[in-house]
């Protein structure tokens, strides 16, 4: 079999520069591009020369493993975390050699014929692979930055006032939250910590206990909430808000469990907004 070096070269030079920053972006350690292209460099070396050394069986493994730390060291010039490094150096390249194994067999290619086609094509099967890697992570930067826009796009800053302390927040626009209290009024579901602003820690117990009505809160009850993951209790009670300059009555609805939309510390239901349009 004839085997062009280069294509060996810069197929092991873009799979190791890939693992080695998977394993720095990892541990969250400072990146470099020159540790990078230092540390890829000398495993694409040693993969050309590695058939060349006679080793066989264990000693193979530990030459292997012994050329991985050093990669790992290489990649930062530093021994900050250099066995953490080196570990997950190598897991990494088994889970990507695992994979292209996975790959092989489920389109029924042999190892090795498939490692034979990409070393004697006009594109090696490093180079293809990394592509298609970094295509997907482009893919998934982009598909990430559009999400973002779309939450900012379905945002909106208004005033919160309780008991005639007033503070800006920005709210998530829901059109799934239809919450209302018994008096009809339009819930704005608020983390517990958010709380704070309006509330010393006194209050806040006071407030978890259902005992709100001391400190002075109008319309203070439990309602159930029907969820995907189930039904719970929520404590509301009502509060001013100011949105664009026209102020009208809400709900505040107190969410105790995990609190996810983006940037956004509330999430306001869509009718809120209808009713400042009109």
């Amino acid at each position: 079999m004839e085997i062009v070096v280069e294509y060996v070269l810069l197929d092991n030079f873009l799979i190791d520069a890939l693992l080695l920053t998977l394993t720095i972006k990892t541990l969250h350690l400072p990146l470099s591009k020159w540790g990078i292209v230092c540390a890829s460099s000398f495993g694409a070396g040693f993969a050309v020369v590695s058939p060349l050394i006679p080793f066989e069986g264990i000693f193979a493994i530990l030459l292997k493993l012994a050329m991985a730390f050093v990669m790992s060291f290489m990649v930062c010039f530093s021994f900050k975390k250099i066995f953490s490094r080196f570990l997950i150096f190598v897991l990494y390249t088994f889970a990507f050699g695992g994979a292209l194994i996975g790959i092989f067999t489920f389109m029924g290619i042999q190892v090795y014929d498939a490692m034979y086609i990409g070393y004697v094509s006009s594109l090696p099967l490093g180079t293809l692979l990394v592509c298609l890697f970094c295509f997907g992570a482009l893919l998934f930067r982009l598909l990430k930055m559009l999400a973002r826009k779309k939450i900012w796009d379905r945002a909106v800053t208004f005033s919160i006032d309780i008991l005639g302390k007033s503070k800006k927040i920005k709210g998530f626009v829901d059109t799934g939250n239809t919450l209302k209290n018994s008096k009809g009024n339009n819930i704005i579901v608020l983390p517990e910590k958010e709380l704070k602003f309006w509330f010393n820690e006194h209050q806040r117990m006071l407030l978890m206990f259902g005992r709100g009505s001391e400190l002075g809160l109008k319309n203070l009850e439990s309602i159930t909430v029907n969820s995907l993951g189930g039904s719970y209790k929520m404590l509301v009670f009502d509060c001013l808000i100011d949105i664009e300059g026209k102020k009208q009555t809400a709900s505040i609805g107190i969410s105790n469990g995990k609190f996810k939309c983006g940037d956004c510390q509330a999430i306001i239901g869509s009718d809120l907004l209808e009713a400042v349009k009109c």
